[in-house]
C-alpha cells in the first residue's frame, strides 16, 4: 500500500497510472459488495443493455487526473464527484474523460456506426477493386448496429412504460441523483483496512476543501452513496459518522447516507425528447447521403452507358433512397443490382424504426410537459401554503434569547407589528414556516397574562401552531441538569383544586385539567435528534415557586412530574377554545428554590434552539389540518 496517512492535507496527490486504475477496478469487482458497487457505478442508461457510465478503470483514471481520487493504493481509495452539471474549470486535466464518462451510452450507441460510415466513405475510391465487398459491408453493418441499438432502446422504453404498473404500490425513495445534483458525493469507496477507515474519511474532507469548487474553508454537505462502498466495515463507519454529524455543528459537516433500493424510472425532459428525435433524424439523413454514394457506384458499374431509370448518379440515388423512406420507389426509377436493393430495404427498415422513435419522442414530450406543469403548480401551491408558528414567552430574557437564536439562523432582523395592542415580532421564515414572537406577563390570570394574550393573538393571527417556550423549574435534580429541555406531553393545571377537612387538617383534592398537547407538535419534538429532551408531565400554576417546602410538596403530590412553570395553563385554555395546536417547551433554569438569574439566559437559549431545530427539520411546514 502506498501513501502516507500522516499527511491528510497534502496539495499534490500521487499520480495514478491507467494500469493502477485497472488493478483497482479488479479489486473492486472482487470485493465484498463488488457486484452492487458495479451496478451503482455503471447504471443502465437510455438503451437498456448499454451502461450509462464508462468502465470503472476509466472512471478511476479520470478522477485521478482531476485530483478527485483520494488514493492510498489499490486497496484503499475513494472517488469524489462534483454536483451534476458542474463543468470542469478550463484547463483541468482529464476534463474530456469526464465528458466521455457522462455520455458513455451515447458514445457506444452512435460512435461505432459513425466510424464505420466514415471508413466506408474513405474506401469508396477502392470500391472497384478487392475492397468492393468491404465498402458494401461497412454501411450495412453500421445500419444493422443502429437498428439493434434502436431495438434495445424500444425494449427499454417499453419496460419503463410497464414498470409503474408492475411496481404499483411500492414506495420509491428519493434517489441519489436528486441529492448529487446539488452536492459533492463519494461515488465509490474501497477500503480493505478497517483501522484506516476514519483516516480515509478525514482525507476525503481535506481534499474537498482543497479542490476547485469544493467546500473551501466552509463546511458543506457530502452525499455518501452506500451502494458505492465495497465493504460492510466501511459502510458502518460512514453510518456512525453520519449519526454524530449535524448541519449546525462545528465539526466536519453532514454526511447523507443513501442506499439504492430501486431507482425511479428515468423520466426525460421536454428538451431531451425533442433532442432524441432530432438526433435520429440527422443520423438517418447522414446514413442516406452516405448510402447514396454506394448505390450510385453499384448501379453505374452495372449499367454502363444504359442507365436510364436507374439511380446511377449521386442525386438520383439520394432521390431513390429518400423515396425508400416511404417504403416505395419513385416513378420510373428503380435499381437493378442486388446490393442496391439490399441497401434500399435497410433504409426502409430504418424509416419504420424512425416512426417508432417519433411516436415515443412525442409521448415523452407530452408526459414531460405534463410533469413540468404539475411541478410548477405544486411549487406555487407550496409557496401559498406556508404555515404560521406563534412563539409565546413571558420574560424579557426569554424574549431576547428567542430573537437572538432566530436572527442568527435567518440572518434577518426581526420586524415588529402591532396587533390588537400586542407587539408581535416577525422573525422571518424557517423552512416553510413564518415565525412570530409575542410576550405576555408572567402567570395566567393577569390582564396581560398568557391566557388573554394567547386568546387575542390566536383570534387575530390565526396561527397554525402555538409554542410556549422559555424557562421553568425542575423537579428531578438527580436525573436533570440546569439547561435541560423539558417537553410537556401532559400539562397538569394546579390552580383549580378542592379543599376538604381531614383528620390532621385541610386535604387538597386536585381538580385542574390534565391537558395533552398537539400530537403533531409532540411528534415533531421526537424527531429532533441533536438534543435529547425530557418528555413528560409538567405542572402549571400561578404560583412562583421559590420554596423548598412547596417544592417538596409538589414532588410528593405529583411524583411523575418533570418540572413546572406559570403560563402553560393559559396558553392551553386559549388554544383549546380555538382548536389550535399547542405545546410547552421550556428549559430548566432552577430547582424551585433559591432562585437567581444566573442560568436564565442559557436555559432560555437552549429552549429556543430546540424549537429552531424542530422548525428547521420541516416538521411544521404543513398545516395540522391542510385543506382537501
Amino acid at each position: 500500500m502506498s501513501g502516507d496517512h500522516a499527511d491528510p492535507g497534502r496539495a499534490h496527490p500521487p499520480a495514478v497510472t491507467l494500469a493502477q486504475a485497472r488493478a483497482a477496478a479488479r479489486a473492486v469487482r472482487a470485493a465484498e459488495h463488488g457486484r452492487q458497487v458495479l451496478r451503482t457505478a455503471r447504471p443502465r442508461g437510455l438503451f437498456g443493455a448499454i451502461r450509462s457510465r464508462a468502465p470503472l478503470s476509466l472512471q478511476l483514471y479520470g478522477a485521478a487526473l482531476e485530483r478527485r481520487l483520494v488514493w492510498y493504493g489499490e486497496g484503499e481509495f475513494a472517488v469524489l464527484e462534483p454536483p451534476f452539471g458542474r463543468r470542469p474549470a478550463p484547463g483541468t486535466p482529464g476534463a474530456w474523460l469526464r465528458g466521455a464518462d457522462r455520455r458513455w451510452d451515447m458514445l457506444v450507441a452512435f460512435a461505432p456506426p459513425a466510424l464505420l460510415l466514415l471508413l466506408s466513405l474513405a474506401l469508396v475510391p477502392l470500391a472497384q477493386g478487392e475492397w468492393g465487398l468491404v465498402v458494401i459491408a461497412l454501411p450495412v453493418l453500421a445500419s444493422s448496429y443502429v437498428a439493434v441499438v434502436m431495438l434495445l432502446m424500444m425494449v427499454n422504453l417499453l419496460w419503463q412504460a410497464v414498470r409503474p404498473v408492475v411496481e404499483r404500490g411500492r414506495e420509491h425513495r428519493v434517489t441519489t441523483e436528486e441529492l448529487r445534483a446539488e452536492h459533492w458525493s463519494v461515488a465509490l469507496c474501497h477500503q480493505t483496512r478497517p483501522d484506516h477507515a476514519e483516516s480515509l474519511i478525514r482525507q476525503i474532507e481535506h481534499r474537498l476543501k482543497a479542490l476547485p469548487g469544493g467546500w473551501g474553508d466552509d463546511r458543506g454537505v457530502l452525499v455518501c452513496v452506500l451502494g458505492g462502498v465495497t465493504t460492510e466495515a466501511m459502510r458502518a463507519t460512514f453510518r456512525a459518522r453520519a449519526r454524530h454529524a449535524r448541519l449546525d455543528d462545528q465539526g466536519d459537516g453532514l454526511a447523507f447516507l443513501i442506499s439504492l433500493p430501486k431507482p425511479r424510472p428515468w423520466e426525460p425532459t421536454e428538451r431531451q425528447a425533442i433532442s432524441g428525435l432530432l438526433l435520429y433524424v440527422f443520423a438517418g439523413a447522414a446514413v442516406v447521403f452516405g448510402e447514396a454514394l454506394l448505390v450510385a457506384g453499384y448501379e453505374a458499374d452495372a449499367c454502363g452507358n444504359a442507365c436510364a431509370g436507374r439511380p446511377a448518379t449521386y442525386w438520383t440515388a439520394v432521390r431513390w433512397l429518400s423515396q425508400r423512406l416511404l417504403l416505395t420507389d419513385p416513378p420510373h426509377l428503380s435499381p437493378a443490382t442486388p446490393q442496391a436493393v439490399v441497401v434500399g430495404w435497410l433504409t426502409s427498415i430504418m424509416a419504420l424504426t424512425g416512426v417508432a422513435v417519433a411516436v415515443t419522442a412525442f409521448r415523452w414530450y407530452l408526459a414531460a410537459h405534463r410533469r413540468r406543469r404539475a411541478r410548477v403548480a405544486m411549487e406555487l401551491e407550496e409557496m401559498d401554503t406556508t404555515t404560521k408558528v406563534l412563539l409565546l414567552v413571558a420574560t424579557a430574557v426569554e424574549h431576547e434569547q428567542v430573537k437572538a437564536v432566530l436572527r442568527a439562523h435567518t440572518e434577518k432582523a426581526s420586524e415588529v407589528e402591532f396587533h390588537r395592542r400586542h407587539a408581535v415580532f416577525n422573525l422571518g421564515r424557517v423552512s416553510r414556516a413564518t415565525v412570530l414572537l409575542a410576550r405576555s406577563e408572567a402567570g395566567t390570570t393577569p390582564t396581560a397574562g398568557s391566557m388573554l394574550t394567547a386568546q387575542t393573538l390566536i383570534e387575530y393571527l390565526r396561527p397554525d401552531y402555538v409554542i410556549l417556550t422559555g424557562i421553568c423549574y425542575g423537579l428531578r435534580r438527580g436525573t436533570q441538569r440546569i439547561g435541560d429541555v423539558l417537553v410537556a406531553n401532559q400539562l397538569r393545571v394546579l390552580d383549580l383544586r378542592k379543599l376538604v377537612d381531614g383528620e390532621s387538617g385541610p386535604v387538597e383534592i386536585p381538580r385542574g385539567a390534565r391537558a395533552e398537547p398537539s400530537v403533531a407538535l409532540l411528534n415533531a419534538c421526537y424527531a429532533v435528534d441533536t438534543v435529547r429532551p425530557h418528555i413528560g408531565v409538567m405542572l402549571s400554576g400561578n404560583t412562583l415557586v421559590d420554596s423548598e417546602a412547596e417544592r417538596d410538596r409538589l414532588i410528593a403530590a405529583h411524583p411523575d412530574a418533570l418540572g413546572g412553570e406559570m403560563e402553560g395553563a393559559g396558553v392551553y385554555a386559549a388554544a383549546a377554545k380555538h382548536g389550535t395546536d399547542w405545546i410547552v417547551i421550556k428549559a430548566i433554569s432552577d430547582w424551585g428554590v433559591a432562585k437567581t438569574k444566573r442560568h436564565q439566559a442559557g436555559a432560555a437559549r437552549n429552549a429556543a434552539e430546540f424549537v429552531l431545530r424542530m422548525l428547521d427539520l420541516g416538521a411544521l411546514d404543513t398545516p395540522p389540518n391542510p385543506p382537501t
